[in-house]
């Protein structure tokens, strides 16, 4: 996931994170960054730890009924639409200053590199918010204690797509293939009929 990946790099980087420096090697990581249900609790008693995980998606009905234009007499339609969507960061650890100040860094992370989070993380159109939550304490079954700080990105994602014409009725041997196009754009094909 490119989102994760983004807060790796970040946090392998010395001067950005300070005592929280990440290694790929867990051993010698001094924090976890994974995505969810690749850590609990019992792991943040020995290291603090950052959790990412994709939030809901909507569709945004921004266009006039989503048109980009016709590929063609007999090719079909692009369209296109906005989707709302957002990434939770839940930042952990035994001391609450800890997962406040990893919080922190993780918010201004989304702040400050904008312009990267759309360069870098396919099909993202616009970053919209950044949520830093107040901190709440977890427990597990082991009786530890963890405060979490969660932070959240929203953004908008554009999404595309061509109707094309297989000569075929509706839906028989549709299929939706990804793709990506200039590195922003995601691109879905949808091969489908229209009446004759």
């Amino acid at each position: 996931d490119a989102m994760l990946s983004l807060l790796q790099e970040f946090f392998s980087v010395e001067k950005n994170a300070g005592p929280f420096l990440f290694n790929r090697d867990v051993s010698l990581s001094k924090i976890l960054i994974a995505d969810k249900y690749t850590i609990n609790l019992e792991d943040v008693e020995k290291k603090p730890s950052i959790v990412i995980m994709r939030g809901a998606q909507a569709w945004g009905r921004r266009g006039l009924d989503q048109v980009l234009g016709w590929e063609g007499k007999n090719v079909g339609e692009r369209r296109t639409d906005l989707v709302q969507g957002a990434f939770n960061c839940t930042c952990m650890s035994r001391n609450g200053l800890e997962a406040e100040n990893i919080g922190h860094m993780v918010f201004a992370f989304f702040t400050y590199f904008k312009s990267v989070i759309r360069e870098r993380v396919k099909g993202v159109h616009d970053v919209q918010g950044v949520v830093l939550g107040e901190e709440m304490i977890a427990k597990s079954d082991s009786d530890v204690e963890v405060s979490v700080v969660p932070v959240q990105l929203s953004l908008l994602l554009q999404w595309s797509w061509l109707l094309e014409q297989t000569g075929k009725p509706p839906f028989n041997g549709a299929t939706i293939n990804p793709s990506y196009k200039n590195g922003e754009t995601v691109t879905r094909f949808l091969r489908t009929a229209k009446p004759a």
